[in-house]
């Protein structure tokens, strides 16, 4: 196949989080932990501690497409609490904290969302904050309608950094060529299953991203097709794929 090695770099420049958009996202991230550890700190509560996790820390985000927004989350893991589950406080309560804490960062207030508190800019673009509390080192997300589930993102992003290891910044880059080419075309995947699906049948060229995503691809489609599933690597180890209708398999697959 002909060379596109060169389009290929080019595209990537243009499709991943510029620079101004990535220092947005930090200077407002660190008005938030700001407000939040002053707001504890008002409240008598301990401070907790914070961790940016997600596309954002992997440094597989996109740039938008057209009206869109881009975002970044910032994990909030909340201290003083004992291995015991039954003295935490409601998920509900610690999202109104944070809500609380938030609200006047911007114009808008904060959105209380089940997995996340949401900050909204005006300049197209939000922060989640997602709160968390440790038990025997596995972290407990406050999902507001399932309570404290077990998830663990900062393992998911180790996982991930370890395949970069293993592979080379190619794989980042294969990553944002699939997440392009998914919100271009509109289809149902999230990022997070693009992300696990590529680094589990990734096949690096050196100096040819156009084949090595061409393989990515073949390999991608030629396991689901066998074996329908993909699986998240860290706890609590489900699988994404689970509830797809067949519509929905054959629309990806195709």
């Amino acid at each position: 196949m002909a060379n596109m090695n060169e389009l290929f770099l080019t595209f990537d420049e243009k499709i991943k989080l510029t620079t101004a958009k990535s220092n947005s996202l930090k200077t407002s991230r660190d008005s938030l932990r700001k407000d939040i550890k002053s707001w504890f700190e008002d409240n008598d509560k301990s401070k907790p501690n914070f961790c940016w996790q997600g596309s954002f820390a992997m440094k597989t985000t996109l740039n938008p497409l057209g009206e869109n927004d881009y975002d970044m989350d910032d994990g909030v893991y909340l201290n003083g609490y004992s291995s015991d589950q039954d003295t935490w406080p409601a998920p509900s309560t610690v999202h109104k904290w944070i809500k609380d804490a938030t609200d006047d960062r911007t114009e808008q207030d904060s959105i209380d969302k089940n997995t996340c508190v949401r900050v909204v800019y005006a300049n197209n673009y939000h922060i989640d904050l997602p709160i968390y509390i440790m038990k025997d080192e596995v972290a407990f997300l406050a999902h507001k309608s399932k309570g404290w589930t077990e998830s663990d993102p900062k393992a998911f992003r180790d996982w991930f950094l370890d395949k970069v290891s293993s592979n080379g910044e190619q794989l980042r880059r294969i990553v944002r060529y699939l997440k392009a080419w998914k919100d271009y075309k509109n289809l149902p995947l999230k990022g997070i299953e693009l992300t696990i699906l590529a680094c589990e049948n990734i096949d690096c060229f050196d100096n040819r991203d156009d084949k090595a995503l061409k393989n990515t691809i073949t390999s991608i489609v030629s396991k689901l097709e066998d074996n329908y599933t993909c699986k998240k690597p860290v706890i609590p180890n489900e699988d994404l794929f689970e509830e797809h209708s067949e519509t929905k398999q054959t629309e990806i697959i195709s």
